[in-house]
């Protein structure tokens, strides 16, 4: 009993100390605390289209899923600070290619999918066992998407007209296996929450597939990559620090403002390792019924610009939101909740509750019959419709040939390239943005020291329980 105190008290006192010095950031995951996931890429041909060259296609799907720069697996560990980690399912890392007993020249992404599932099955690949998510590469087919994929599931359909793939289009859809759907965007004129219609989001690979931007502050907590010291909820009137959402300093990232039974997020995104350049402000979202992946940017005014807001305000629930300055090592936020004016900064960091840690909750486990997503982003009633994208490498042309009667062809027009209506930016210079290391300084965010004065306290319980009974004996 005697050791187990000091080891308790020493152990308490040192963390303590840490946590006052360092603050209580999480660092990038741990080995065994990074989730794997085992994607399987399969090459298929069909008896009218076929790859042209099918080892150099080979080559490249490999090193865009795998690769150490301008890759799936590069962008993820980035931006989950290595929580997540795509890896090849089998050696050889790309399967194929096989001949599917189909044409081309329809879209049939259902049969495309079922037909592939009972090829793997036959050559002995079970689902969950051998691979964790399944990515069908093509050649040009007559569907009118670059990419389609199983919202909150594990498949995912890449067309790659030229034998090559993008790494916008591959993130694009793995955030949809993730669980993101298309980020929404709503407009509040002057600022206030209670008019709002709709607008549109920029901050995100899951708007346009352009992966100068990293991933908003609710995708990364749908996905459980916040701390519960980085995601904090407001309890009273105050003045918060907000840190960047992907520096290294010690801080709350993403902040919780309650709305009735809805909540404001707020992150701070200036340009950092390499993402995010051209912003720097401070970002809202309006997250209804905890639905954290579905929820919409707050714009202010107009469409124009990134969307960074400086005034938010809601009557009815007596709130009013004010961004008071934004540095590259952080972002000064005044709350005034219920009508209660929010105290100054150097007072806010004297007082210790008013805010409260959110827990983060594991991810549910992919569905095996998650829906493919549509082209707003939401799920189909069916399985049997996807993402209305352009294709990879930004042509047009052959988007008219998909039968108006098949089931699974998209009906409409292709839309056009630009971020605002949901589609991809495929083919552009920024799509292979390199994923450098993070920027900024370590500092130590002052109001949420409870958790070490905590440990002091315990520390102390301890080394005095340890000396009782030594005094005993």
């Amino acid at each position: 009993m005697r050791i187990r105190l000091n080891r308790v008290a020493a152990a308490a006192g040192a963390t303590a100390v840490l946590c006052a010095g360092s603050g209580i950031l999480a660092p990038a995951a741990a080995a065994d605390d990074t989730r794997k996931n085992r994607v399987l890429i399969v090459m298929l041909d069909f008896q009218d289209r076929t790859h042209a060259n099918p080892g150099a296609s080979k080559a490249n799907y490999a090193d865009r899923y795998f690769g150490a720069e301008d890759s799936l697996k590069s962008y993820y560990d980035h931006v989950s600070r290595g929580q997540i980690d795509f890896v090849p399912a089998v050696s050889e890392k790309v399967i194929g290619p096989f001949t599917l007993p189909m044409s081309g020249a329809r879209c049939q992404a259902r049969d495309i999918r079922k037909t592939t599932q009972a090829l793997l099955e036959a050559k002995g690949f079970k689902n969950g066992e051998d691979y964790d998510s399944l990515s069908m590469v093509t050649p040009r087919i007559a569907c009118r998407w670059s990419g389609l994929a199983t919202l909150g599931g594990n498949v995912s359909w890449i067309q790659s007209p030229s034998g090559s793939t993008n790494q916008g289009v591959l993130v694009h859809e793995f955030g949809h296996n993730q669980g993101y759907p298309h980020q929404r965007g709503i407009l509040c004129k002057d600022g206030n929450l209670t008019n709002c219609g709709k607008g549109k989001g920029l901050m995100s690979p899951m708007v346009s597939g352009n992966v100068r931007y990293a991933l908003s502050a609710t995708q990364l907590i749908r996905s459980g990559w916040l701390s519960e010291s980085e995601h904090q909820r407001v309890k009273s009137s105050g003045t918060f620090t907000l840190r960047p959402l992907y520096g290294k300093q010690d801080g709350v990232r993403a902040l919780e403002v309650p709305l009735g039974k809805d909540k404001v997020l707020l992150e701070h995104r200036p340009p950092t390792g390499g993402l995010d350049a051209g912003l720097g402000g401070v970002y809202a979202y309006r997250v209804v019924n905890d639905n954290y992946a579905n929820a919409a940017q707050i714009r202010v005014g107009s469409n124009d610009g990134d969307g960074a807001v400086t005034t938010l305000s809601d009557a009815a629930h007596k709130l009013k939101i004010s961004v008071t300055s934004t540095e590259a090592d952080g972002a000064k936020v005044s709350i005034s909740l219920n009508g209660k004016a929010a105290p100054s900064a150097e007072e806010s960091t004297r007082t210790l509750a008013l805010m409260e840690p959110i827990e983060p909750t594991d991810p549910p486990a992919p569905a095996t019959d998650a829906p493919v997503v549509d082209a707003e982003g939401e799920p189909t009633t069916g399985d049997t419709h996807g993402d209305h994208e352009d294709h990879a490498d930004g042509a047009e042309d052959g988007h008219e040939d998909a039968p108006a009667d098949d089931a699974d062809a998209p009906g409409g027009d292709a839309p056009g390239t630009t971020s605002e209506d949901g589609t991809h930016t495929m083919g552009s210079a920024t799509d292979g943005t390199h994923l450098a290391e993070t920027g900024g300084d370590a500092t130590t965010n002052a109001v949420i020291a409870t958790g070490a004065l905590g440990l002091l306290i315990l520390g102390g319980i301890a080394l005095k329980a340890t000396r009782r009974k030594r005094t005993h004996h």
